[in-house]
């Protein structure tokens, strides 16, 4: 009986994966999908999403199933808005820096006559631009003509949809299925795809509990400059590299510039200016206190009584070094940071002392006064970033604890940039059976 079910199990198995070969291999069509003045296009896969799915749920049926939901008594069948919703086998989104600029824009998607119902089911809100009727919710926005819907998701909060990008929606000029911008698109074979008009390139791969990014970062106008990064073993949070100053200030928004400078009292510009983009930072631990505090009181006979606190502070053990000829003046101009007992300490850390040391081109900054740190160089990397999650979650950090239900599920996330430009990122999540996808939706 037991030999009966294996092998039913098995043919049902390769039935799924020989219909999957064609079902999840479909011919992409690429004609009127992504405008000619995009710059920057993200093709997504969603019957490789699906596929990926279904043998992840052949190889751990249990773990990709939630009881706990199914277990919770139905709610009032609604409209949702997949069930109006031609789910397309492949989506693109795209933007540029002129007219998309504050959004991603979806390639049409065919929608069914219960759609907008669909919508209101949800809580979207309706509101006309230049006579277009368009539908938000938080960070997405709708538009619908006919029976095709474009989706709009915003880069910033404060993205406002013009009567321009509108028009700019149904325009005639496309991308031909030849195009460069395709080319790599059309080699790859990872569910989600970034390709730009500049040459950047990159690749989700999914494997096992892991999401990675690898591709290839454009030489004329890149983030990370030539630079020897840094490592310290045993870090939880650890970062090194040269930024591309000039580039980071000329994305840096009015409202951000606002809040830094009410925060800091700094001129953000003045920051990145006199900055050259040289960053080294290291978490490497957290050293738990315990103070007496010693306080007086009266009886009700007025006699002088003390008592003793006990207070528990955490320190993280964090250092932080930064270059620029210019920074460490201008700070103490700023009075940002001031000489206190013969110790030069940053005023902008007021959780914890912090020593500040100004040399030549150098400033560092240190939670421990003699911390030293034994750091690894890499020739190859210009640079890298490595956040140890479950190490720092492991233990309450008090004020610096933070949760998050994304967060929480990840184990480490790591990125490196090479010297040749190749970009490598990894998210690796704990649950390594449950699929990646699955658990980005829950």
């Amino acid at each position: 009986m037991i030999k009966r079910i294996a092998y039913i199990l098995i043919i049902v198995c390769c039935i799924i994966v020989t219909v999957g070969f064609f079902r999840y291999n479909p011919t992409v069509i690429y004609a009127k999908k992504v405008p000619a003045s995009a710059e920057t296009v993200v093709y997504v896969n969603l019957r490789e999403i699906e596929y990926n799915i279904l043998l992840s749920f052949l190889k751990h049926p249990f773990s990709q199933l939630d009881f706990k939901k199914s277990s919770n008594t139905k709610e009032k069948k609604k409209i949702t808005l997949l069930d109006e919703v031609e789910v397309p086998t492949n989506l693109f989104l795209y933007t540029n820096t002129r007219v998309f600029k504050d959004f991603f824009v979806s390639s049409p998607i065919i929608v069914k006559k219960n759609f907008i119902n669909a919508l209101k089911e949800e809580k979207f809100i309706a509101h006309n631009v230049s006579k277009t009727t368009v539908y938000s919710k938080g960070m997405i926005s709708c538009v619908v003509k006919d029976n095709l819907l474009q989706v709009l998701f915003k880069k910033h909060k404060k993205a406002q949809i013009s009567p321009e990008l509108l028009s700019k929606l149904n325009q005639e000029n496309y991308f031909s299925e030849n195009d460069l911008i395709f080319k790599q698109i059309k080699n790859s074979k990872q569910p989600v795809v970034i390709s730009t008009l500049k040459g950047d390139f990159f690749e989700f791969v999914v494997d096992k509990g892991s999401l990675r990014i690898q591709g290839e970062l454009r030489e004329e106008n890149n983030l990370f400059k030539p630079f020897k990064a840094t490592s310290v073993a045993g870090s939880i949070l650890s970062v090194s590299g040269k930024l591309n100053t000039e580039l980071i200030a000329d994305g840096l928004s009015e409202n951000l510039k606002e809040k830094f400078k009410k925060l800091t009292t700094l001129s953000l510009d003045s920051v990145t200016n006199k900055w050259n983009g040289v960053v080294e930072g290291n978490l490497t631990s957290f050293v738990e206190k315990s103070d007496t505090i010693v306080t007086y009181g009266y009886d009700d006979d007025f006699n002088k009584i003390e008592k003793k606190e006990i207070q528990n502070t955490i320190i993280p053990e964090v250092t932080l070094e930064l270059q620029g000829s210019q920074l460490c003046n201008y700070l103490k101009e700023k009075e940002v940071i001031k000489s206190v007992k013969n110790e030069e300490l940053l005023t902008l850390m007021p959780l914890f002392t912090t020593y500040s040391f100004c040399k030549g081109d150098g400033l560092k900054f240190t939670a421990k006064k003699n911390q030293k740190l034994t750091k690894d160089i890499d020739g190859n990397k210009k640079f890298y970033f490595l956040f140890n999650v479950v190490n720092y979650q492991e233990k309450d950090r008090g004020i610096y604890s933070f949760k998050n239900k994304y967060l929480d599920k990840v184990k480490t996330i790591q990125l490196s940039v090479t010297n040749n430009n190749q970009l490598d990122a990894t998210v690796e999540l704990q649950n390594t059976s449950k699929n990646v996808f699955l658990q980005m939706l829950d």
